[in-house]
């Protein structure tokens, strides 16, 4: 039996870290388990679709604007399909508050965790949660959540109003009217077809289209300014040697919208493009080829006049002279404003290649580059390098002669 000394004054509400019988030390091991312990049942149960055991740990009632909009969140999870969500990490990011025993103390964690989408992704992706937890420390397994929210870049299902569009070649997760919707649905399974007959196959895509400017921003990652004038980009996990196997693109609706519908056929087969080209390659690409290749394929069945598809490159030559190379990467931040006539310059290089060796050489020389030609150790991360080799093993030339080749187009152009 414990006793007690007579007269000893009762702690005030406040004064201990943690309940009597729990040390700090105990409190904070305990805490990280059960937070471990319940994010990894939590998200067992998206696997299941099970409503009950993603609300579980939630505070409130079914109609706390919590447990309403976690709900929602299941419901987009699955119907996006989205499966193999595995927790990577837990970090406290504020500590609980001292509380005296028998008192529930709040904290904050940041969750790291990944998940695929079944049908279409290869490879993980990440994404990080905020999580306000509350519990009593004689008690963790007691352990609420009492809010969440992404950190930092929101995920598709993250987005109000979802439709979800299922296909073969095609995952569209949009926002809005039934008749955006099918657009998307469709010029995507156009841009699928496209692609398909210049690179052999095409790679089953995710297509997000959210309803604002900002919220694609934050689905890239990216500052809104950094968007400006572009109308789709792809975004996704690369790791050096492997192929890319969780690239979304996400469509920036202000541009895209403003374009015409030809205009639209084009971007989005530009953009699937690249990811229908990241996930089948290994070793990243110059830019000029990669981006002139991507506009190739694009412009391949549209019916236009060279010198208006690539005016911009013709200004900036009139402006500044015939190139002596190739664009370099740098040519392509758009911080330099110049980044329509690199665009413009690169597809007129690979239009050259395609129109004195065919298309397909031009696929060759790209998936050699990429990854399908051995490159000496001392040069592998030589791009420029890897593609003279490539050049010469799918066309013959030397660069040299391919340069001479491009200014002399670029020159009939400006005629």
């Amino acid at each position: 039996m414990s006793t007690s000394t007579a007269g000893a004054p009762t702690p005030p509400v406040g004064a201990t870290a943690v309940a009597s019988d729990v040390t700090a030390e105990a409190w904070a091991s305990a805490r990280q388990r059960a937070v471990t312990n319940l994010l990894r049942t939590r998200f067992a149960a998206v696997e299941r679709a099970d409503e009950a055991g993603w609300l579980a740990p939630l505070q409130g009632s079914s109609s706390t604007p919590l447990r309403m909009t976690q709900a929602a969140v299941l419901d987009r999870m699955t119907r996006m399909a989205v499966g193999s969500v595995r927790l990577v990490g837990v970090r406290e990011t504020t500590a609980p508050v001292p509380a005296a025993r028998g008192t529930a103390v709040a904290w904050d964690v940041r969750a790291s965790l990944t998940y695929r989408l079944r049908g279409f992704d290869s490879g993980p992706r990440s994404f990080d949660l905020d999580l306000t937890l509350k519990a009593d420390p004689s008690n963790p397994s007691g352990l609420l959540i009492t809010a969440s929210s992404p950190s930092g870049r929101p995920q598709p299902w993250d987005l109000t109003g979802l439709v979800v569009r299922r296909s073969d070649t095609a995952l569209v997760l949009a926002v809005g009217d039934d008749e955006r919707v099918e657009e998307v649905v469709r010029r995507a399974r156009t841009a699928a077809s496209r692609v398909a007959a210049v690179w052999d196959g095409v790679r089953p895509a995710v297509w997000i289209a959210p309803a604002t400017d900002a919220d694609a921003a934050r689905l890239l990652g990216r500052a809104a300014d950094d968007l400006s004038g572009v109308a789709a980009a792809t975004d996704g996990p690369l790791t050096p040697g492997e192929r890319a196997g969780a690239d979304r693109i996400v469509l920036v609706p202000g541009a895209w919208s403003s374009l015409r519908p030809d205009g639209r056929d084009v971007v989005m087969t530009h953009e699937l493009t690249h990811a229908t080209v990241r996930a089948s390659t290994t070793r990243a690409v110059p830019v000029w080829l990669s981006e002139g290749f991507a506009e190739l394929v694009a412009y391949e069945p549209i019916d236009l006049p060279e010198a208006t598809v690539v005016a911009p490159a013709l200004e900036r030559v009139r402006a500044s002279g015939l190139p002596q190379a190739l664009p370099a990467d740098a040519d392509f931040d758009p911080g330099t404003h110049a980044l329509p006539a690199a665009y413009g310059l690169s597809l007129l290089a690979l239009r050259t290649l395609a129109d004195a060796h065919g298309t397909q050489a031009v696929v060759r020389l790209y998936r050699a580059a990429a990854g399908g030609l051995d490159v000496p150790t001392s040069r592998i991360d030589d791009k420029e390098a890897a593609v003279d080799a490539a050049l010469r093993a799918s066309t013959g030339m030397t660069r040299a002669a391919f340069v001479r080749d491009w200014q002399a187009r670029i020159r009939d152009l400006l005629r």
